[in-house]
């Protein structure tokens, strides 16, 4: 038995307060559970297209709800820990924080264990993508110590290696340079082949920033070896990357150039745009020491397009910084100024005298013995709660969905119709008016056809973005299945609601999904209805109306919005 299904073959019941045991099936199951999360976790940083389908069979599993009457929380916790490092790894920095909070809130516990390290670990990387440096190196430090405690040498030296990349880009390489030596050292320990190339690719850069570039090509090099000879394509890509950068440095752009395009080509083969972004960054700044200007416009320009919608800080007032170096080479002092501005303006909203004063002496051997509590981690535990109402039916009901997340958009999954059903219930008896809308995109299977499932989950993905930003914060968003969304809109009535539809269906047509390369255009289709109607408070019923509105939208042609 896995050490989550030990011990958990009694629950205790929320209902009654007994326990109930667990049926031998529910025990295989949740085993199972277990054995695809610690897959998943095995094969993270090499195959992100199998971590992905591993973690969501994992979380599939968890979530059933056993002979206790419960689901399998801290199964369901492992699973979205491993979700989380997907994303967060991808560049979809906020749907991975909304699954590391999921996970912390099913966990709920301070507890020592595996899979919070790997949450602390994830959130560090994330505010570290964020340019939030000192709360980076605050989980970090927070990951490293509770890997000590459970005696994971490979968490620990992770953490360590994560702090040595937010150290060495805040500058304060020699601090890097001492972390990621301690995380080789603990690498070797463990006899982790896959993690020392990656902290040799990261100690690379620390040698570049101090001017030691034989022993920055010399580490990313033996980086390079290890895991070109293996076939690890998404680790090669970020490697490639970095021999390139230390090529730059040494002042050869010619070979720096040839393997940035490799890396560049690898990562549109492996469908990473943020290891893409990370590439033309580097054909960038080569371009500008070539002297070939429109080529490191081309670069940059598709670079901060990725790292903006990704949101991340860091490489979107870097792009802004080299982009007015490239205007300014070009004699383009306007479009120079302008760029210099937005980096400037950028830096300063994330770094300050404070910052860099705490980054500049904030070092791990010291323990930070008494350092205050992550306020980071309690603003996560409190996003289960965050929809909280009056209403305690609709409360009891939050409490009870708080793993109601669709692992890829972040938005709410089928579980959270129960909710959705007591918000429908509360705003009749407020007298509120209260419309329901399915969306679904038009010829969604020719995308999957066409450019692949990862292309498809980057429609989903955006179409869920374009969601969140065109809704109210009353309003009720959830993936209802495959490329369907449901939409509860508080507070509007009929005309309102098919303009609310309306406004976000032109939006999706104007947009654009960057995936390996193409260019994918996409369309909407939505069927809208009103309580207001009829008076009818049955959520299904609801759901049917809008439904017959959707069919009637395909029927005419899609692309549009029908009221029933």
């Amino acid at each position: 038995m896995s050490e989550f299904a030990e011990g958990k073959s009694r629950h205790r019941s929320p209902a009654n307060g007994s326990s109930a045991p667990l049926s031998a099936e529910d025990l295989a199951r949740r085993e199972r559970a277990d054995a695809l999360y610690y897959d998943a976790r095995a094969i993270r940083q090499v195959d992100y297209v199998r971590l992905k389908e591993l973690s969501e069979a994992s979380l599939e599993l968890a979530c059933e709800v056993g002979s206790d009457g419960e689901q399998y929380r801290h199964g369901m916790a492992a699973a979205l820990s491993m979700l989380a490092y997907y994303n967060a790894t991808l560049g979809f920095s906020e749907v991975a924080m909304s699954q590391a909070s999921q996970a912390i809130a099913l966990l709920d516990s301070d507890e020592p264990s595996l899979i919070l390290t790997d949450l602390y670990d994830t959130i560090g990387w994330i505010r570290f993508s964020q340019g939030n440096f000192v709360d980076a190196i605050e989980v970090l430090v927070q990951a490293m110590r509770m890997a000590e405690e459970v005696g994971d040498l490979t968490a620990k030296a992770k953490s360590l290696d994560t702090m040595g990349m937010v150290h060495e880009v805040s500058g304060h390489p020699s601090d890097a340079l001492e972390e990621h030596l301690r995380a080789i050292e603990l690498y070797r320990e463990a006899d982790d082949e896959v993690n020392l190339a990656l902290a040799r690719n990261n100690l690379a850069y620390a040698y570049v920033s101090l001017g030691d570039y034989d022993s920055a090509l010399e580490t990313a090099k033996a980086a390079l070896d290890y895991v070109s000879t293996r076939e690890h394509r998404h680790i090669e890509v970020a490697v490639l990357d970095t021999v390139a950068a230390v090529y730059l440095a040494m002042g050869d752009p010619d070979t720096a150039l040839t393997y940035s395009r490799r890396g560049l080509e690898l990562a549109r083969e492996c469908g990473t745009e943020q290891d893409a972004a990370d590439n033309l960054m580097t054909i960038g700044r080569i371009a500008v020491e070539m002297g070939r200007y429109d080529e490191a416009l081309a670069a940059v320009g598709e670079a901060l397009a990725i790292a903006s919608e990704a949101g991340r800080a860091v490489e979107v007032y870097t792009a802004h910084e080299l982009l007015s170096r490239i205007y300014e080479a070009r004699g383009d002092i306007a479009a120079a100024l302008g760029e210099y501005r937005l980096f400037h303006d950028l830096e300063q909203a994330r770094i300050n005298e404070e910052a860099q004063t705490r980054l500049a002496h904030l070092r791990v051997e010291n323990q930070l013995e008494g350092a205050r509590k992550d306020a980071e981690i309690h603003r996560l535990r409190s996003l289960a709660l965050e929809r909280e109402v009056e209403d305690g039916r609709i409360a009891q009901a939050r409490l009870e969905a708080q793993a109601s997340l669709d692992p890829l958009t972040g938005l709410y999954n089928r579980r959270h119709l129960s909710v959705l059903a007591e918000e429908l219930r509360a705003a009749v008896a407020r007298q509120e008016s209260a419309c329901l809308a399915i969306f679904d995109i038009d010829h969604f299977k020719e995308v999957n056809d066409t450019h692949g499932h990862l292309a498809g989950d980057r429609v989903l993905m955006s179409l869920a973005r374009q969601l969140r930003s065109n809704s109210r914060s009353t309003d009720v968003a959830l993936r209802y299945g495959g490329d369907e969304f449901l939409v509860l809109i508080v507070g509007m009535d009929g005309p309102s609601g098919a303009e609310t539809a309306e406004r976000l269906r032109a939006t999706v047509e104007e947009s654009v999904v960057e995936s390996d390369g193409a260019r994918i255009h996409v369309t909407i289709s939505a069927g809208v209805t009103c309580v207001s109607l009829d008076g009818t408070t049955d959520l299904s019923t609801l759901i049917d109306r809008a439904d017959h509105g959707l069919y009637a939208a395909k029927q005419s042609g899609r692309n549009r919005v029908v009221s029933m």
